[in-house]
């Protein structure tokens, strides 16, 4: 499998080049110092905690991050990595996830040797916040805030999207998705050298911006980890039929980027929503490659074109989500071949978690 998974992707390369440049342009960076990223990681700087900061409500932050990132860890994150080193081909190229939110946790646990992943989402990324420049009123709140998404992190291994919107909106000082990135790159151990705005220009490429007068809707990271140069582009892209048909540019940028391996998770059905269609047809006829929950693409839509395993158990989709994938559950409830799963994964469904890997036929 491994192998003929890897002719697919250079097969795809050699066709469909993604259309992003990785090399630094002329835009000014804005650089996140090392005691921000372990402030938003629940640590101690070296250079010790600002006086501001010495209160309760960073004692139940930093508890807070540190506890649910271990029950992560345990019960979800080092469980899924360990299922990905038997199941799923190595591979160090790009990773498309769409629908992502700000989730790289589960984008490099199952591709943890990626040079790049490509995180597409509603969330506006906004500049990471740094907590030590903040003001103690603004810092007590936001500490509060950030306490309660990790205790939803921890828990369920996603951010719930209308929370997100919460955290952005009605929170006084702005949490986008690249706080959450950001002290996931902490977390992990990825050493981030600098987050740069940035935007999709009119021919479908990735344009880095200047860091002193962009919006911040989109960004890149600058990373290393175990010394090689990694990149994290999140995009807030509308991936809607509507929104892509009314940005041109957009609609191609996806088309493109998914003929690399794609991860779909936590998605709400949508790649299966007729007004989802065109994001849906681009994975499934670029795609070498996807790995997703029930929640992605529609299994009578893979089926044709892509060799199949299941693993998990799979009946019925979250009660919030009607009768979604009756086809994929007639065909775990009919496979002799659906292999085990031990972690949780996507929407909580009382100990019936799914994966579908999917490999392109040659």
């Amino acid at each position: 499998m491994c192998f003929s998974f890897l002719r697919t992707v250079r097969r795809c390369a050699a066709l469909a080049t993604v259309a992003v440049s990785l090399m630094c342009g002329p835009a000014l960076v804005w650089a996140q110092s090392s005691a921000a990223l372990s402030l938003l990681a629940g640590q101690t700087p070296a250079s010790g905690l600002p006086a501001h900061l010495k209160t309760p409500a960073w004692s139940g932050y930093a508890q807070a991050v540190q506890h649910n990132w271990q029950q992560y860890q345990t019960q979800i994150g080092a469980p899924m990595a360990r299922w990905a080193s038997r199941e799923l081909p190595a591979f160090d190229g790009t990773v498309f996830y769409p629908f992502s939110g700000p989730d790289f946790a589960t984008v490099s646990q199952l591709f943890p040797n990626a040079k790049r992943y490509v995180l597409v989402a509603m969330q506006t990324a906004q500049r990471p916040i740094d907590l030590s420049e903040l003001k103690p009123q603004a810092a007590e709140q936001t500490l509060e805030v950030l306490t309660d998404a990790w205790k939803n992190y921890g828990r369920d291994g996603f951010f719930v999207t209308e929370y997100l919107d919460k955290y952005l909106h009605q929170n006084r000082v702005r949490i986008g998705a690249s706080t959450f990135l950001s002290t996931f790159f902490q977390l992990k151990g990825l050493s981030l050298k600098s987050v740069v705005p940035i935007e999709v220009s009119a021919d479908g490429q990735i344009q880095e911006l200047d860091a002193s007068d962009a919006p911040w809707r989109s960004a890149r990271f600058r990373l290393e980890r175990a010394g090689q140069p990694v990149v994290v582009d999140y995009l807030r892209i509308d991936l809607s039929d509507k929104g892509l048909s009314a940005n041109p540019h957009h609609r191609q940028f996806v088309h493109r980027a998914s003929a690399h391996p794609v991860l779909l998770k936590a998605a709400s059905h949508l790649p299966q929503n007729s007004s989802f269609s065109i994001v849906a047809d681009s994975l499934t006829t670029q795609a070498p490659f996807i790995v997703q929950d029930e929640t992605g693409i529609r299994f009578s839509q893979l089926r044709g074109q892509f060799a199949i395993r299941l693993y998990g158990k799979f009946e019925r989709p979250h009660k919030s989500f009607g009768q979604y994938q009756r086809e994929l559950a007639k065909a775990f409830a009919e496979s002799p071949d659906v292999r085990p799963l031990d972690f949780r994964v996507g929407y909580f469904k009382g100990g019936s978690y799914a994966l579908i890997v999917a490999q392109r036929k040659s």
